[in-house]
């Protein structure tokens, strides 16, 4: 019988991996942190002891364990994830590595708080493409394949704006928002947040196929922000911030985005 075993990261934290998830690459390499070096290497340089980061689509922790070992000891990890297995998972992965900053969120993060909205999952080992849309994934190795979700799941939303006025968080230093194609719902949510400038930095990812399953394009996200004054600076490979864009046809990446300095 194969059963999940503990794998160790490239930032020397502890993950239970599951048999799936160990004979795809594609995933464990995700998982692993393996992919997305430029955005750990960036975080690294930017967050720092004391600060608040927001982890959005938080997923088995890849992020979230990295983020609170460069906020401690005084800093903060909310790390928001709807799944209920998936968070498990989160949950298990943190009290793994001895995790004591880290407040764990199970809600869908959105441009509305008080709804309940349906989550489409996708199969073990594949919780990455966790979704509100109706993405077209393709299987690797089989043309005309695609991944479906297998079930369903109802949660709850939330805002980053009511969340933060109901815990008393006046501002947040990092915000990463990884949620399948819903990254303008999120960013649409904490409005008022972004009107007072009072998220210094967001990291989000653009990922062509689960946008086109939200029926957005890429343009809106970028728009929505340069609207608010924010600009969006690619991740170069050796973690540096290259000049501003105002679109993307990556089919997969992340941008930093920060407040527009007025000289």
């Amino acid at each position: 019988m194969k059963i999940p075993i503990v794998f160790p990261d490239r930032n020397g934290f502890h993950f239970i991996v599951l048999p799936e998830e160990r004979i795809d690459l594609l995933f464990l390499n995700g998982y692993m942190g393996i992919s997305e070096i430029s955005e750990q290497e960036y975080s690294k340089k930017v967050c720092a002891p004391g600060m608040i980061v927001f982890d959005i689509g938080a997923n088995i922790g890849q992020f979230a364990l990295l983020f609170a070992s460069l906020v401690s000891p005084s800093g903060r990890v909310f790390a928001f994830e709807p799944c209920t297995e998936t968070m498990r998972r989160l949950k298990a992965n943190i009290e793994l590595n001895n995790f004591k900053n880290i407040i764990t969120e199970q809600v869908i993060v959105y441009s509305l708080p008080g709804k309940t909205m349906k989550l489409n999952i996708f199969p073990p080992g594949r919780s990455v493409l966790n979704t509100l849309g109706e993405p077209a994934m393709r299987v690797r190795g089989r043309p005309g394949v695609r991944l479906e979700p297998v079930q369903q799941e109802s949660v709850g939303t939330v805002t980053i704006d009511s969340y933060c006025i109901e815990h008393g968080i006046a501002s947040i230093d990092y915000l990463k928002i990884d949620v399948e194609g819903a990254e303008l719902d999120v960013l649409q949510g904490c409005i008022c947040m972004l009107r007072d400038k009072a998220i210094r930095m967001i990291q989000f990812e653009i990922s062509q196929e689960m946008l086109k399953g939200m029926r957005r394009e890429s343009h809106e996200i970028f728009t929505f922000l340069n609207s608010l004054g924010y600009q969006c600076h690619p991740i170069s490979a050796d973690a540096e911030l290259l000049p501003h864009v105002q679109d993307t046809n990556s089919y997969f990446a992340n941008f930093i985005a920060m407040p527009i300095v007025k000289v």
